[in-house]
């Protein structure tokens, strides 16, 4: 044994490196925690078992000194015999421990102790300090973790990296009044004097340790079993009991559905589910315990939106999905991240639809998926920075950025086209073959394509994959009509600003729809270029590619207008995916200049008769683009009235009705426009019911905050901001109604205030630290140049609480730059972060930079008098076209 004070290990710092020698291989570990829940500490004692498969002169693991203090180490044969050390190495930046005997390791069986001590912090990772308050106001602690995807290191000495299974045996100790849950069933719990009680766990099956999860709590539990009899339990507090009991439900459903459809039963011996106040993302699927954003845990259904709460229960069956998705078949390393949660992204809301007790509209995951990935996805793709879904990772630091939109958006439209592609019934064969093969093991990208070529002789499953998980960005198909029956398509990358050209092709998926023809079998197209001819001449045609917005069709003016035409006598001749499709392709054109302006203000007039929301969200997000285009005060009078005329009735109609009556996906942006709407143009409902909202709200009522947010918004900036601001002391039991508060408070333009509230989201103990970085985005979207100098000025901490976040950090740098629109500032984020460590915003700085970049542009356009596009000249023509001038137009 060789006893190693923190001071004296030999502590090395060199740049990050290899992963861990496969040659020492963990099988079993043992770990004793001590907590002190007064002063944030607690003491531990680790045995891990390994075998040693060839000679090595040291044993390499993960431990950061940085965070855990450790004081006794020592290494013994398996038949008792004390391997004698010589020193043991902290490397400081890639939290390793090198423990190098005094003669070399013979290949054989060694158990590895080590005694260490640690805090339990308040930054979202390793060891956390969190707590919750209950319906009196009381304040309860609580010690949760989050490991995910190399944080465990943080809290324990251990084999951090995914390929690595072993089976974990818990023991812990704490103040009597608390309990504590992990990853398997509790074997005992004995008091040990002193007021202090023991708690021995099971020993779990193999698992990666990043999914290895732990809670000291004095939360209850409410639960029920699946249909095999598996225990699923929500800890709750005691005033959410019902919510609870309601979670615990749809998890227990959702188990039932994944068992069946998957054809492999839950491997462990239970589920838990816990709500974390201080969460920074919507859940996290560790072994057996399940942590979930608060709200999603515990919200109610006056607090929450039927949207939010519907996408609560996506994240539900998100987690649940992982069960099988990323722990009953762990990854081999994380360049394949998106086998686990771009399956999870794609499987759960499809899971939605077909399980039982389901409350959603049919075919609402399609859409689904179609509305999360175009809104996120697309966006992060298209830069010339972007990279491929799948890519090489030398360390495990670098897998934090991993957890993007790509391995989401992207990699959940990929694995949707799979399915459309071989069709339901072998996708699922497909599946099946790949967790009976692979459970309790790890895999990676050609494991599991595998296991779907070898029943899918028709179709290459890895070659069609290859082309869009190794391939930065997405195609533009651009489309030109050759004859009455014959179109030519052309396939390029797609750039937003036109300025750079890559020679890259994809795999694409398409079929062909016009009024004389309904093609529904795709058509692999992998060529730069194609012809198709159709059956007959047509008036005008669609392209679908399996549904997906990460291919952008440009088309002919001529035709565009043609199909406009159309729509706007019937628009059920697409269906509401076609709708949305073509919806999104007109936009992101418009957008990026393939469309002008005339042609993108003639094709909105059809929404009229739109029976979507969410393509109504859409387009009004769209043309609201457009009016900050306009410049004249006329034009601008003229476009308010088009508007209106657009929209009226279907506020008419949404206002006729509560918001919890709808059954409807995906709704909170459209709901809360309709509302925005509805105050502003004075439709007697709305102003009915903001009145009552507001009312009802500062009497300490539950509300809905799609109505809140926008009422108090508006209360915040004319009537009373301070009132609005003392709400945010109120520590609430929803999350949701604290950010909305927040939201509301930030909308100001008085800099002084600006900067109070930025002050007081560092400060605040009430504050849930998931949404301190969210103030920040808040009030760069009001006043960049503040935000920006206020972000500087403490980047320290924000990097100490969010730099090494899987999510947060990229959105935090993202946010804070991108509103800048000065050279001098671009120079100065330059300046700032010139050797200064982003952590793991590397992508979000890019981001930024680029709109920065594309703002830069826009200001130089506004001072050009000759426009190809004068915006002024083209929508006075195109409102005298639906209007007579000479009538007044009210704003």
């Amino acid at each position: 044994m060789i006893k190693v004070l923190f001071s004296l290990l030999l502590l090395v710092t060199v740049t990050q490196g290899a992963r861990l020698p496969k040659d020492v291989i963990p099988s079993r570990q043992y770990l004793h925690l001590k907590f002190d829940m007064d002063q944030w500490t607690y003491a531990g004692l680790t045995t891990i078992d390994i075998d040693v498969t060839q000679r090595r002169d040291n044993i390499w693991l993960y431990a950061s000194a940085k965070h855990i203090n450790m004081t006794e180490i020592s290494l013994h044969h398996q038949e008792g015999e004390n391997v004698r050390i010589a020193k043991a190495v902290a490397n400081t930046e890639k939290k390793t421990l090198s423990i190098k005997p005094v003669s070399a390791i013979e290949p054989g069986k060694y158990k590895l102790e080590i005694r260490f001590h640690g805090k339990v912090r308040e930054v979202l990772q390793g060891m956390i300090r969190t707590g919750y308050v209950d319906s009196h106001g009381h304040k309860h602690k609580q010690v949760t973790t989050h490991f995910e995807p190399d944080k465990a290191r943080e809290a324990f000495p251990c084999f951090d990296e995914p390929s690595f299974r072993v089976k974990i045996t818990l023991v812990t100790e704490h103040p009597e009044h608390y309990k504590t849950n992990s990853a398997a069933p509790v074997q005992s719990r004995s008091h040990i004097g002193d007021g202090n009680v023991r708690t021995t766990f099971e020993e779990t099956l193999p698992i990666s340790v990043y999914l290895f999860a732990i809670d000291v709590h004095d939360m209850t539990g409410v639960g029920v079993r699946t249909k095999r009899g598996i225990p699923v339990t929500v800890l709750t507090p005691e005033y959410a009991k019902e919510a609870a009991l309601r979670t615990a439900k749809l998890a227990a459903r959702s188990l039932d559905w994944f068992e069946g459809f998957l054809g492999v039963d839950y491997a462990f011996k239970k589920l838990d589910l816990i709500g974390i106040f201080d969460f920074n993302a919507g859940g996290m699927e560790n072994v057996g315990l399940i942590h979930l954003m608060y709200d999603c845990a515990y919200g109610t259904r006056p607090t929450l939106p039927p949207s939010s709460f519907l996408y609560c229960q996506t994240v539900v069956v998100h987690e649940v999905s992982h069960m099988w998705f990323g722990d009953l078949v762990s990854l081999k390393w994380w360049d394949d991240l998106w086998l686990k949660e771009g399956f999870a992204r794609f499987i759960s809301p499809y899971a939605q639809d077909h399980m039982e007790g389901n409350h959603r509209s049919p075919g609402a995951h399609e859409l689904t998926l179609q509305s999360r990935g175009y809104l996120s996805g697309i966006k992060d793709d298209q830069y010339r920075f972007t990279k491929p879904v799948r890519q090489k990772l030398e360390n495990s630091y670098a897998a934090a950025a991993m957890f993007n939109n790509l391995s989401y958006s992207k990699a959940s439209w990929i694995l949707r086209a799979i399915q459309k592609l071989i069709g339901d019934e072998t996708f699922q064969k497909g599946l099946q073959k790949y967790f009976k093969k692979y459970q309790l093991k790890s895999a990676n990208f050609y494991d599991f394509t595998g296991c779907f070529d070898e029943i899918t002789p028709t179709v290459s499953v890895r070659k069609f994959m290859e082309s869009w998980l190794n391939e930065p960005g997405f195609p533009l198909v651009k489309i030109e009509k050759e004859t009455p029956q014959t179109i030519v398509f052309t396939q390029s990358r797609y750039t937003p600003t036109m300025d750079y050209y890559t020679d890259q092709k994809w795999v694409i998926p398409i079929n062909f729809k016009s009024d004389a023809e309904n093609a529904t079998q795709y058509t692999l197209w992998q060529s730069r270029q194609g012809r198709h001819t159709y059956k007959e001449p047509f008036n005008w045609f669609l392209h679908d590619t399996l549904n997906t917005e990460f291919v952008v069709f440009q088309y002919d003016k001529e035709d565009m207008m043609e199909l406009a035409r159309t729509l706007q006598e019937n628009c059920h001749v697409l269906t509401p995916m076609q709708r949305t499709m073509y919806t999104s392709n007109l936009i992101q054109n418009f957008n990026n200049g393939r469309v002008d302006l005339d042609t993108m203000l003639e094709t909105s007039r059809y929404i009229v008769n739109e029976p979507n929301g969410r393509i109504i969200q859409a387009w009004t997000f769209a043309l609201l683009g457009i009016k900050r285009e306009i410049y004249l005060p006329q034009n601008r009078l003229m476009f308010e009235r088009y508007f209106k005329t657009l929209l009226i009735d279907r506020i008419r109609l949404t206002m006729s009705k509560e918001i919890e009556e709808t059954k409807d996906w995906n709704i909170i942006k459209y709901y809360r426009l309709m509302f925005y709407f509805g105050v502003r143009w004075k439709v007697a409902e709305a102003r009915k019911r903001s009145k009552r909202v507001i009312q009802e709200f500062f009497q300490g009522n539950h509300v809905n905050v799609v109505y809140l947010s926008y009422v108090l918004k508006f209360y915040s900036r004319h009537r009373s901001w301070k009132k609005v601001f003392k709400l945010l002391d109120w520590y609430p039991r929803s999350i949701k109604e604290y950010e909305t508060i927040l939201a509301a408070v930030c909308k100001t333009t008085d800099p002084h205030y600006q900067l109070y509230i930025l002050n007081y989201s560092k400060e605040s103990e009430v504050m849930p630290r998931s949404l301190k970085a969210r103030t920040v985005c808040y009030v760069a979207s009001r006043n960049a140049p503040l935000a920006w100098k206020w972000f500087k000025k403490n980047y320290d901490f924000y990097f100490n609480m969010y730099g090494e976040s899987q999510f947060t950090f990229n959105s935090l740098l993202s946010c804070v730059t991108e509103h800048l629109t000065t050279r001098r500032q671009y120079d100065d984020v330059n300046r700032f972060f010139s050797g200064r460590s982003t952590g793991t915003g590397v992508d979000g700085l890019k981001r930024g930079k680029e709109q920065i970049r594309e703002n830069l542009v826009s200001r130089e356009d506004e001072r050009e008098q000759d426009r190809e596009d004068d915006y002024d000249k083209i929508f006075s023509s195109f409102v005298e076209r639906l209007y007579n001038r000479s009538e007044d137009v009210e704003e």
